[in-house]
């Protein structure tokens, strides 16, 4: 199939404009609001990610590629059609992790997703009959066969369908797909997310300082290796059912940087680690559901590693 320029996409874009603040959370909010968990979570951080303000839904279909990014598109929209769009993105090759998404309901990178992979054809509502029953069934298993080269044809000159946009799940949204991610970075940031060596560096015989490096064979370089490609993206966090479902819970990339720390043989406070997050919000709230590592853009297969550090708190 030859990709031409005559094709367009429809993105539906979830919009979000933020009511004004009211006088008494300028004041700092009410007395006799719930205490959250040190990570954050509970019913008061659910309340915090529901979205307060004029919510939309606003169609903008454009010219595209099947090869073009999502990220191209909506910058193809705020540069031509509507300069109001708000939608965060720096590197656009899925390496910083700041334009990540619900598309299609997916979390996801705009700058990674492209048309071909995300584009859908809009459904059409089920038959209802006069019962109020719905048809069912292949509709189409008495029709003749259309041939291949028609419904390609038809792509290539046509619609390559509609694509649906929203801010990431499980964060307050700021505005459009824009999503506060600072809950999940202080989460990060409560866990200490720094090489805490002992400070002795290697000395020769002599009694000489050798090297200024704290030295690693392979073996315990490939340990932590993986998780340290994570980019604090808020995908998997934003797939999680209990961290987006607003339950107190650490989340997946808390733990994710937590568990790179801990299986660093240079480093010198893992059971402090390991106790900092066996608490009811901490390892404990992970359900193993595993949705955190179906669409990790750095290929770090979350679930599994979430395995792996709650064997560690329970062994220790």
């Amino acid at each position: 199939m030859v990709e031409a320029n005559n094709t367009t996409v429809t993105l539906q874009v979830h919009r979000f404009t933020p009511r004004p603040e009211r006088a008494e959370r300028a004041r700092g909010g009410s007395p006799f609001a719930k205490k959250s968990s040190p990570f954050g979570g509970g019913s008061d951080s659910a309340a915090r990610r529901r979205p307060r303000g004029k919510q939309w839904v606003q169609e903008y279909t454009i010219p595209a590629r099947p090869s073009d990014t999502v990220l191209d598109c909506l910058l193809t929209i705020k540069r031509t059609i509507d300069p109001t769009l708000a939608f965060r993105y720096s590197c656009g090759h899925g390496m910083c992790g700041s334009d990540a998404a619900a598309i299609n309901g997916t979390p996801t990178l705009l700058c990674t997703a492209t048309v071909r992979d995300w584009a859908k054809q809009p459904s059409t509502a089920p038959e209802v009959d006069d019962e109020g029953f719905r048809r069912t069934g292949d509709e189409t298993a008495n029709e003749p066969d259309v041939p291949a080269e028609n419904v390609e044809n038809n792509i290539t000159e046509g619609s390559l369908g509609v694509i649906e946009l929203a801010s990431l799940p499980g964060f307050p949204p700021q505005r459009d797909l824009i999503a506060d991610i600072d809950p999940m970075l202080n989460q990060i940031r409560k866990l200490t997310p720094y090489l805490q060596a002992d400070g002795v560096l290697a000395t020769t015989a002599e009694g000489k300082v050798d090297v200024f490096e704290y030295l690693q064979n392979p073996e315990q370089l490939a340990k932590y290796e993986t998780l340290s490609n994570c980019i604090a993206c808020g995908v998997c966090e934003g797939a999680c059912p209990v961290y987006a479902g607003g339950d107190a819970f650490v989340g997946p990339a808390a733990l994710i940087w937590a568990s790179r720390f801990i299986n660093d043989s240079r480093d010198t406070k893992a059971m402090n680690r390991m106790d900092a997050i066996d608490t009811a919000d901490g390892v404990a709230g992970c359900q193993s559901v595993r949705a955190c590592s179906r669409h990790c853009p750095r290929g770090i297969d979350v679930g599994e590693e979430m395995w792996q550090i709650v064997a560690k708190v329970r062994e220790r």
